[in-house]
């Protein structure tokens, strides 16, 4: 197997990370992905950037896309952009009050606010008491629900990285249904072993192996130009 890619954009969790090994990167993995390479590295995380497990994340990536595609990590972490503008401030506050009035339980990042997929109706009433829903949208992953602004995803952030480079063929690489927005913005669409049915059907290639070990079978794969 051969794959023409100049970038290869990655979930984190349940993808490059391995669960057993707490939610981090194995070391064969990671010194994998640390060799001198022709092509760029991303990773797109649902995770707040300080609460990534692997300290050294950007060594190892040339660009973070934390909190699902919607802040952007660059220069080895030393530098950092929102890429959401507006009022999403505004409207994220007023979401989080009635939350509040209404006891659900929710976490809050820098941008968006996440809470279990269980509690999916209080965030319902909650954004239609404080008039936000028609400028959220959610995003699923295996137990967790994303609150996002309006139209952000990974993909979004995929394609603003893709931009910012002048990258012209991505190779995205997934688990999960946050997963999914990467697949639409990119070129080749790559399924771990481990992913959900949903991702594994949508894949172009589906790696014989979980986790991070599926992940070296696409970076071995890599042919760049």
């Amino acid at each position: 197997m051969r794959i023409r890619a100049d970038m290869v954009v990655m979930d984190y969790d349940r993808t490059v990370a391995d669960e057993n090994l707490g939610f981090m990167i194995s070391p064969e993995v990671k010194g994998e992905l640390m060799r001198e390479r022709g092509f760029k590295l991303v990773l797109a995380t649902g995770r707040k950037y300080d609460e990534i497990p692997d300290r050294d994340i950007m060594e190892i990536f040339d660009f973070v896309l934390s909190e699902n595609g919607t802040i952007l990590h660059t220069k080895g972490g030393a530098e950092k952009e929102v890429l959401v503008k507006g009022s999403w401030a505004e409207i994220r506050n007023k979401l989080a009050k009635s939350l509040d009035e209404l006891g659900v339980y929710y976490f809050r990042g820098e941008v968006i606010l996440a809470g279990l997929i269980t509690d999916i109706k209080g965030f319902n009433d909650a954004a239609f008491k404080s008039g936000v829903r028609d400028a959220i949208s959610y995003e699923y992953n295996k137990e967790g629900l994303l609150i996002m602004p309006k139209g952000w995803n990974k993909g979004r952030g995929l394609l603003a990285v893709k931009g910012l480079i002048g990258s012209k063929r991505v190779c995205a690489i997934g688990d999960d249904l946050n997963d999914i927005s990467l697949f639409e913005a990119a070129d080749i669409k790559v399924a771990v072993k481990n992913a959900v049915s949903r991702i594994i059907e949508e894949a172009d290639i589906v790696c014989e192996n979980d986790d991070g070990k599926g992940v070296l079978e696409i970076i071995r794969a890599i042919e760049w130009w």
